[in-house]
């Protein structure tokens, strides 16, 4: 019996200095610098209409991760085009990982607003925190809420929501916007206007275009033929911004097409759309204002239709 007690102390011992030693080919921290094989990064991100648009996908500005809802009323989203002056509401927003390995605890998620429009002057809403767990987590996504008393002069707002972390994996998809407007077709067309703004230091000229890009519905599972990464890029190919002009037998005329515009200059458009003969149904038409290759923002028309 006390030989093998004895044997078995000799092998955890063994086993603890192994250990030690191969802890110690992994590296040590050095001057408190996390060693590459320790360090993770996390990826808090939200529907970005600007990284989804740099990387070829077609976009809306319903965001789906952004809504609104009456603080007398919580859990219940509101229509964001119709918000009533002067009134508490509360702004909601979903906020993803795409980290498995690293979460976000205490993520500061900043909400502003801005006058109907493209690049128009934004102002502070508030800032909340959350805290945000790895992919796949229960958690995740984490919702983010900030109360908002509109302005007390009725209009139209954009909302946006920022997510603030100096240590993020990709910066780039943490800034979403939500910008929608609903206008009734009236024998067959909608009139819409909307001011676009240079909010830049420079000159630009900005360049407004059109399509008909929707988010479509999920597919059921299996739906796609294939198996991993073919399947994942069948399920990508539904976004490209190529598969989505405005719908065959729609007319949109945008003026002008074209702004020439000086810093901090704002200028009017105008968008008239015209339906196919009997249209039934809520149709999307995005504007997209762009300097160059820059997206400097848009709006999504729906066009409501009663044949």
């Amino acid at each position: 019996m006390a030989l093998a007690l004895g044997w078995l102390w000799w092998l955890l011992k063994e086993l603890k200095r192994l250990c030690r030693l191969a802890n110690r080919d992994r590296g040590r921290p050095a001057d408190g610098v996390v060693p590459p094989w320790a360090y993770r990064q996390p990826d808090p991100l939200i529907y970005s209409q600007r990284y989804l648009q740099a990387h070829g996908f077609a976009v809306t500005w319903d965001n789906p991760d952004i809504h609104v809802e009456l603080a007398s009323a919580p859990g219940v989203p509101v229509d964001a085009h119709a918000l009533q002056p002067d009134t508490k509401y509360l702004v909601v927003a979903r906020v993803w990982n795409g980290s498995t390995t690293a979460p976000a605890p205490g993520l500061p998620v900043r909400v502003s607003y801005l006058e109907f429009g493209v690049g128009t002057t934004r102002h502070d809403v508030g800032t909340t925190k959350v805290d945000l767990p790895v992919k796949g987590a229960l958690g995740c996504p984490a919702v983010a809420t900030v109360p908002w008393r509109t302005p007390a002069a009725p209009g139209h707002y954009c909302l946006q929501v920022e997510l603030l972390w100096d240590d993020d994996a990709n910066p780039d998809n943490n800034m979403g916007q939500s910008n929608t407007d609903v206008k009734p077709l009236n024998s067959p067309h909608a009139a819409f206007t909307f001011p676009v703004r240079n909010d830049r230091a420079d000159q630009a000229l900005v360049t407004l275009r059109v399509d008909g890009y929707a988010i479509p519905p999920l597919e059921s599972c299996g739906a796609s033929e294939g198996k991993g990464e073919g399947v994942r890029r069948s399920r990508l190919a539904r976004h490209r911004a190529e598969r989505w002009p405005v719908p065959d037998g729609w007319r949109v005329a945008v003026n002008p097409a074209q702004l020439p515009l000086a810093p901090g200059e704002q200028s009017e458009v105008a968008v008239d759309i015209t339906a196919p003969d009997g249209f039934t149904g809520r149709q999307a038409v995005n504007v997209h204002a762009d300097i160059g290759d820059d997206l400097l923002g848009g709006v999504t028309l729906y066009v409501d239709g009663t044949g």
